[in-house]
């Protein structure tokens, strides 16, 4: 009698101990679960991030090359108002000379 109480024993350990084992079971799979969730939010969050520091920085690229257009325009009219300026004197230089030699 006293191996039956043993081996009932024993059944009872390993039931109690294949519970504990289904629960530590059941609690990993929930902190997986829970891990997975926290790592997708997170992975959401980080590219809402990204995303809204593309537009800024696109944004800020559009100003920079609007703003070396207008710079460029700028050079280019003054220097096309220097060239005229150069080519009017030219001309009435020229001008004057011509009538010189036409005119006495």
């Amino acid at each position: 009698m006293h191996g039956l109480g043993l081996i009932k024993s024993l059944a009872e350990r390993e039931r109690e101990l294949a519970q504990k084992l289904e629960e530590a079971r059941r609690t990993a799979e929930a902190k997986v679960k829970q891990a997975e969730e926290e790592a997708a939010k997170l992975v959401a969050s980080r590219e809402a991030e990204a995303e809204k520091l593309l537009v800024q920085a696109r944004a800020e690229l559009e100003k920079e090359v609007e703003r070396i257009q207008l710079e460029a325009e700028a050079r280019a009219d003054t220097e096309a108002k220097k060239i005229r300026e150069r080519a009017e004197a030219k001309l009435a230089d020229a001008v004057a000379v011509a009538l010189e030699e036409v005119l006495p």
